[in-house]
């Protein structure tokens, strides 16, 4: 039998009969052993804070930003296209990150103190996995890089930090002066600093040894409150806006402020690729290069402007995705399928020859450099995403927003061909009930059936009353219902719109 990455750590061997045998940190070098040389010796992570992939020349757009080291790294790597993050913002992002489980929908968030009163803003809970921990009982020296404050305490002894932890209570100002620019600075300062203490971590490690060295610029404001999302506010009143959690803020910008922003954010992302270029010229042979944003900006496109922003504008969410093999496989190539967050830590787990939690819910991605094609993977054919109590899905062509608070859903049309039949980026839930059942319905699945509720200080269980019921006898749920077809004002009559049971993939 030839073992593979994916036949000894996701389907057994030693990573499973052998655990019991051997004890839990023995497995992990066992299954080492059996890959032999085929065993990636060393492993880099690097996240691009703030990077949306449209402001990288050799992904869609480019948008005019010199991003020679990006485009370098991007021709020598595996690239994932249209890859958005497990959840947003900043700090629920970190989270499906170092445990490799998805966040969304927030189904273990607790109010916790210090911390936005948000869904998604909470530590990682002792009951996580954590990469670094299984990197560690496999004899992986492992070192990582951030100012993340929520990466603290005795799980956490390889964490170096590069400055000072923001003091809790610290708040900015709303507003694009106030908040906004100085954002940019700050991540453009976080990631010059964090880029330069991993290249010494890189410089120090010891040769022929196995190693792990995350690179992973962090703000720590964001940790402690919640970016705001600026909205025209004729936005809010045709779309019907909740507050979101707090975050919305209706502010008529000009286009004179537009610019601004997207001349200060494009210095940002120069920024980060001048010093990832730095960091790249001292990963030693043999690295496996993970290189992803942490989540996309806003940038007025569609009369939004902020981090996290539940906006009709797809590119606004897309961040760089890419695994640079050690022996260069790959190099260049591009696939769709949605690669997120919580696929890094089984990935970088398998490349280390290393057993992966059963709790990560991650896919290992090694398996599209071991002869296995996209399509053997397991079907992810929609992306669903969670901003606290929003929930973005997407496919090939539509994208869906929905809101818990207000539990209305919108849908745009994603498509340039049929932009004379249908006003691209229009609010059209209600022109087509089906799709947009079938894309919530999906997010629903993916949550495990149903989805929670949010008080003040945790999630919740949904009501009895709503989840059950079928007001308008058309099969569907009302919690999960776009379009109540008892109303008259909504165009269909009972019994037009019929569920036939299926849940679709994703």
């Amino acid at each position: 039998m030839r073992f593979t990455r994916r036949s000894v750590l996701r389907s057994g061997g030693a990573g499973a009969a052998g655990a019991a045998l051997l004890g839990a940190a023995a497995a992990p070098r066992a299954a080492r052993a059996q890959l032999g040389d085929d065993v990636t010796r060393g492993a880099l992570l690097v996240v691009l804070p703030l990077v949306r992939a449209d402001y990288v020349k050799a992904f869609e757009g480019g948008s005019g930003t010199k991003t020679p080291n990006l485009n370098h790294l991007t021709d020598k790597s595996l690239r994932f296209d249209r890859a958005i993050p497990e959840s947003m913002p900043a700090l629920s992002t970190r989270r499906a990150l170092v445990t490799g489980m998805r966040a969304f929908p927030f189904r273990d968030w607790r109010r916790t103190d210090g911390m936005p009163a948000i869904p998604g803003f909470n530590p990682v809970w002792n009951y996580q996995p954590l990469m670094t921990e299984a990197m560690r009982a496999g004899g992986v020296e492992t070192v990582y890089i951030t100012d993340n404050p929520m990466l603290d305490g005795p799980r956490f002894p390889d964490v170096r930090r590069t400055s000072a932890a923001l003091e809790r209570g610290t708040t900015s100002t709303p507003g694009i002066e106030t908040e906004l620019l100085p954002s940019f600075k700050r991540l453009s300062r976080a990631a010059e600093t964090t880029y330069a203490e991993g290249i010494r971590a890189l410089r120090r490690m010891r040769r022929g040894a196995a190693f792990f060295v995350a690179v992973d610029p962090f703000d720590p404001r964001d940790a402690y409150e919640a970016p705001p999302v600026y909205v025209k506010p004729d936005k809010v009143e045709d779309e019907g806006l909740g507050d979101m959690n707090g975050r919305l803020l209706a502010l008529d910008f000009s286009d004179d402020q537009i610019d601004r922003v997207r001349d200060a954010y494009r210095d940002h992302v120069e920024t980060v690729d001048k010093w990832l270029g730095r960091l790249m010229d001292e990963v030693p042979s043999g690295t496996v290069v993970y290189a992803l944003g942490d989540h996309g900006i806003s940038l007025g496109e569609h009369a939004y402007l902020g981090r996290a922003a539940p906006t009709s504008h797809r590119l606004s969410y897309e961040v760089p995705y890419l695994i640079r093999h050690p022996s260069g496989q790959r190099g260049g190539d591009d696939i769709d399928w949605y690669a997120s967050t919580h696929d890094v830590a089984p990935t970088l787990l398998s490349f280390l020859g290393l057993t992966i939690p059963g709790k990560m819910d991650g896919e290992d991605l090694t398996a599209l450099f071991d002869d296995v094609d996209q399509d053997d993977l397991p079907d992810r054919d929609k992306s669903v995403t969670a901003v606290a109590s929003n929930i973005i899905i997407r496919d090939r062509r539509w994208l869906v927003i929905a809101d818990r608070q207000k539990i209305e859903r919108r849908m745009y049309d994603d498509d340039e061909k049929v932009e004379d039949n249908i006003t691209r980026f229009d609010n059209i839930a209600n022109e087509d009930p089906g799709k947009l059942t079938e894309l919530s319905l999906a997010a629903v699945n993916l949550a495990g059936g149903t989805l929670p509720e949010f008080g003040p200080d945790g999630a919740l269980r949904p009501h009895i009353e709503r989840g059950d019921d079928d007001r308008d006898d058309d099969g569907i749920p009302n919690d999960f219902d776009a379009v109540d077809n008892d109303e008259e004002k909504d165009g269909v009559e009972p019994g037009d719109v019929k569920f036939d049971g299926r849940k679709p993939n994703g």
